[in-house]
């Protein structure tokens, strides 16, 4: 998992949202390869194994069923253009089926990539891969688009992801899955829908010291 994401994961917890404490046991450059996370609030613990992180609960979370044949550049030029993003300091997501794009996409789209629930997907240099259960552990405007497969299509997912997403940034999902509240749909053909956020989620609440009242 690359170094720079850390910042951006929070506790999937149901309560405030917080910023998780870190204790990274080995890197390799940009690189977190083991890690111990924890929530200061609730006090859950996660951990970053082989370079993945992982939230997932006790359930054991499948594999997804990737594309039979590799992504074609025509498949990817698609995606990239629902994605709406060619230039991003924020990262692209891609979950489960949609992972096996990684590398197609990589040539057309200059942004950082996070891998959720890739399975056996090879992830290439910078890439961040995290495994989640039924939703994501991202703070608000992490990411810059994301695109959701039908296995992880639900209403709960699909709130956390438009809630991650910055404010524009555009979510695919599958044409049967509910457009969440605070996106506006843009176009949808029989497999696919596409639709960017219109208002901006509240997150965490910076704190700053007042200047003491001047005297006299």
């Amino acid at each position: 998992m690359q170094r720079d994401l850390l910042d951006a994961l929070r506790c999937p917890g149901t309560h405030e949202e917080s910023w998780l404490v870190a204790m990274v046991l080995e890197a390799s450059g940009s690189s977190l390869l083991v890690a111990e996370l924890a929530c200061p609030v609730c006090g859950a613990e996660f951990r970053i194994v082989n370079g993945i992180a992982h939230f997932e609960d006790s359930t054991p979370v499948a594999s997804p069923a990737l594309p039979s044949e590799p992504y074609t550049r025509d498949m990817a030029l698609r995606l990239a253009a629902l994605l709406g993003v060619a230039e991003s300091q924020l990262p692209v997501g891609l979950v489960g089926r949609y992972t096996a794009a990684s590398g197609a996409l990589a040539s057309l789209v200059s942004a950082p990539q996070l891998l959720i629930n890739s399975g056996p997907v090879i992830p290439g240099p910078g890439v961040s891969c995290i495994v989640v259960a039924d939703r994501l552990p991202l703070g608000v405007e992490s990411l810059a688009a994301i695109a959701v497969d039908a296995a992880h299509a639900t209403v709960t997912f699909l709130e956390s992801a438009t809630r991650a997403l910055r404010l524009g940034g555009r979510l695919v999902a599958p044409a049967d899955a509910p457009v969440p509240a605070g996106m506006r749909e843009l176009a949808r053909d029989a497999t696919e829908w596409v639709a960017e956020t219109t208002t901006r989620a509240s997150g965490l609440v910076e704190l700053r010291r007042r200047a003491p009242d001047s005297i006299g």
